[in-house]
């Protein structure tokens, strides 16, 4: 996903001499990039800029944002048109900034997003406080609704209760089968993966168990300001994305980016933020915009 952002944003104008391309500045949280060399992101994006440029003629950039409130200052501002934000940040940044449209959202591996506590089936524990002085396994590249998840559930514990494993497995595979095997009390991982491991390894999986999960998360989205983009860009962004997955050179990329692809705002998408932001509230005050009269 982020290869395609920034695909979209490194691609140069469409024809050569083109003083009048547009130029747009899209920014990206970093929690998006967990465990990606942002040189990597890059390399993944040469691929798509072929396509891009006939389809779009933008050029411009990618930055990335520390956090999710700096990112929607900035596409408050305008130095961004468009913003990368998960979801349930989304619905944080929303509170703030109502004129923050969604524009499309991902369409992740099993259409779910909901993180898993796994822990082998013979355990004793309970819940998530039954693991004193012990640690969970979080694999590499594992989602920010996860690490979301783990936050929420540790919050009042101690702080040696279900703390993260300093050295995590290469992949969701790897930290359950050390679940499995007995080298870790638990492990957290996302649904999507946690059924992919049932599908490879049917007879490991049975000898493990979900201790808890979460609610269902809302996909990431790619958002703009309402009005700061004119609609021809904004529907040119859209189709290229949305399309995105039926083209040759973006079906194997969204394997790699292990997602089915984009697709348009579902209807109630301000549900599932409203919901999602009730269960996970934003962790800085946000100061709610009051409604100009006109």
């Amino acid at each position: 996903m982020a290869a395609v952002l920034a695909g979209l944003a490194w691609a140069g104008p469409s024809r050569a001499g083109d003083a009048e391309a547009v130029s747009l500045q899209i920014g990206m949280v970093q929690g998006i990039f967990r465990d990606v060399q942002p040189g990597m992101v890059r390399a993944l994006a040469r691929p798509l800029q072929d396509m891009i440029q006939k389809q779009t003629g933008f050029n411009g950039g990618v930055e990335i944002a520390a956090d999710p409130f700096i990112l929607a200052d900035r596409l408050d501002s305008k130095r961004y048109q468009f913003g990368v934000f998960h979801g349930f940040e989304f619905a944080w940044v929303k509170q703030k900034h109502p004129d923050f449209v969604p524009l499309a959202v991902t369409v992740p591996p099993g259409r779910k997003l909901q993180a898993c506590v796994v822990v082998h089936v013979d355990s004793k524990m309970t819940c998530l406080a039954d693991l004193k002085d012990e640690c969970v396994v979080l694999p590499r590249g594992t989602k920010a609704h996860c690490y979301a998840y783990l936050d929420r559930e540790r919050a009042g514990l101690p702080a040696g209760t279900a703390k993260p494993r300093a050295k995590p497995p290469a992949n969701a595979e790897e930290a359950l089968d050390a679940v499995v095997a007995g080298d870790a009390p638990a492990a957290v991982v996302d649904a999507a993966a946690l059924a992919g491991y049932q599908s490879l390894q049917p007879g490991a999986f049975k000898q493990l168990r979900v201790l808890s999960k979460s609610e269902s998360f809302p996909p990431t989205v790619v958002a703009y300001k309402k009005g700061a983009v004119d609609d021809e860009t904004v529907e040119k962004v859209r189709q290229l994305l949305t399309t995105a997955h039926q083209t040759p050179t973006g079906k194997p990329l969204m394997m790699l980016w292990n997602l089915k692809g984009f697709e348009d705002v579902p209807a109630d998408y301000d549900v599932q933020l409203e919901k999602i932001g009730k269960a996970y509230p934003s962790p800085a005050p946000v100061a709610v915009t009051a409604p100009t009269e006109k």
